[in-house]
This record gives C-alpha cells, sequence and structure tokens, in this order.
C-alpha cells in the first residue's frame, strides 16, 4: 500500500517549495488505483477556494509522472486543475505535486 500526498503549489510545482501546501492524503496499491481520488482532491481544493466564485467550472487532469526537465525531485507526479471563471476566455491553472511513499 502506498501514500499518495498532494500539494498545492503557488506557482509552478517545482519552484517556492516552501510556500506549498498539503491539500490531501489518499492510500492506494499505485498510481492508477488512487487517480479518481486525486482528482477529487484537486477539483475539491479548488471549488473551496475563496478566492473564485460559486458556480465556477473546475477540472483536474490525471497524475503525471514528473519530467526530468523539472528542477525538484521532490515530486514525483504533478497534477493540474483548471478553472474556467464566468466573463474570461481563458482558464485559470493550478499545479499541485504528488509525493509518493510507502504506507508506514
Amino acid at each position: 500500500m502506498k501514500k499518495y500526498m498532494v500539494y498545492r503549489a503557488p506557482g509552478e510545482a517545482d519552484r517556492d517549495l516552501g510556500k506549498h501546501e498539503l491539500v490531501g492524503v489518499e492510500y492506494g496499491e499505485d498510481i492508477y488505483a488512487v487517480t479518481d481520488a486525486l482528482i477529487r482532491v484537486v477539483t475539491t481544493d479548488i471549488g473551496e477556494n475563496p478566492e473564485y466564485a460559486k458556480g465556477i467550472d473546475v477540472c483536474a487532469y490525471a497524475p503525471e509522472p514528473m519530467q526530468s526537465f523539472r528542477r525538484t525531485k521532490r515530486y514525483q507526479y504533478y497534477m493540474t486543475g483548471s478553472v474556467a471563471l464566468p466573463g474570461t476566455d481563458k482558464n485559470t491553472l493550478v499545479e499541485y505535486g504528488v509525493i509518493e511513499a510507502e504506507e508506514s
């Protein structure tokens, strides 16, 4: 069993690591077993954020392995949440880092 800790990044997942905030923890056999739960963690976190008005459209993309060009080795996966604000042409993207660890 593995433990997956999801952190909201204030900018990019590989920068300002001291400002990242833990927003959820899930347990499962592997990343595929917890993907739906991790997506719910991200969409709930965005939906409950007071920066965004009620009635926004929120979605999250499945976890992806951290790319080798990223500077951090802290996260094994990253996720992106998307916020569609009324009256805007662009979505706001919110990055998340995911740490995979053996359950202790």
